[in-house]
């Protein structure tokens, strides 16, 4: 095959992978650990935090995104207002959200279409994740269909793409259990993605105060250049 219909196969196969891989943002918690207010609703740049992480996903190869939302639920809506109707994005709300982040992520496996391969997830505080990158495990993923995911200093980042029979083991998750505990179960049989230098920012997220002014720093910088 010459290098031009080459390229066009690749591209072709990326984009009936991406129509079956929807992407999920996890909104729903109470930032609880961040003490200085919701974290996802912080300004960065004019817009909240959840704005820019959400915005990321809508630009990548993902035809459709489910954002979860549970604890402020209108605030969280309001702050996305000036994406418009985005026509791949679903607001599902989550009424067991006090119970913990797992029962955000059931939320979204029920959601999920009957013709979905898997599943990519991505956690809402963080504002400096890349299309770029999503785009990379996406394409990742399509070679093998295996539990997909970015790896920096040897520990596993975001986003985690799960592939469809994984998802019966995510649907086993309970209260503050993160999926992390299936990522080391399935650590050997993975697909890692190696991050290049300089992105590692897009694993920043907003756990503290501290970490917050850490990325608006970044931000900032950003806006000057």
């Amino acid at each position: 095959m010459g290098g031009s219909a080459a390229f066009y196969a690749s591209e072709i196969l990326q984009s009936m992978m991406s129509d079956k891989i929807p992407g999920v943002v996890l909104a729903a918690g109470d930032s609880s650990r961040f003490e200085i207010g919701n974290k996802l609703l912080m300004p960065l740049c004019g817009h909240a935090v959840i704005y820019h992480t959400t915005r990321a996903m809508l630009e990548s190869q993902l035809e459709s995104i489910f954002l979860i939302t549970g604890f402020e639920r209108p605030k969280i809506i309001r702050a996305l207002e000036e994406l418009g109707r985005h026509s791949k994005l679903s607001v599902i709300e989550n009424p067991n959200w006090p119970t913990g982040r797992a029962s955000s992520v059931r939320t979204a496996i029920k959601k999920m279409p009957s013709n979905a391969l898997g599943a990519l997830f991505l956690p809402g505080d963080m504002p400096l994740m890349t299309s770029a990158l999503i785009n990379r495990v996406i394409e990742q993923f399509a070679k093998l269909g295996k539990l997909t995911f970015p790896v920096l200093n040897d520990e596993k980042g975001h986003p985690v793409l799960f592939p469809r029979e994984l998802w019966p083991e995510v649907m086993k998750l309970q209260g503050e259990t993160s999926a992390m505990s299936l990522v080391k179960t399935h650590w050997a049989d993975s697909e890692k993605i190696l991050l290049e230098s300089g992105e590692e920012v897009t694993q920043w997220d907003m756990d503290t105060p501290e970490e917050y002014e850490l990325i608006k720093r970044d931000f900032d910088k950003r806006s000057l250049g």
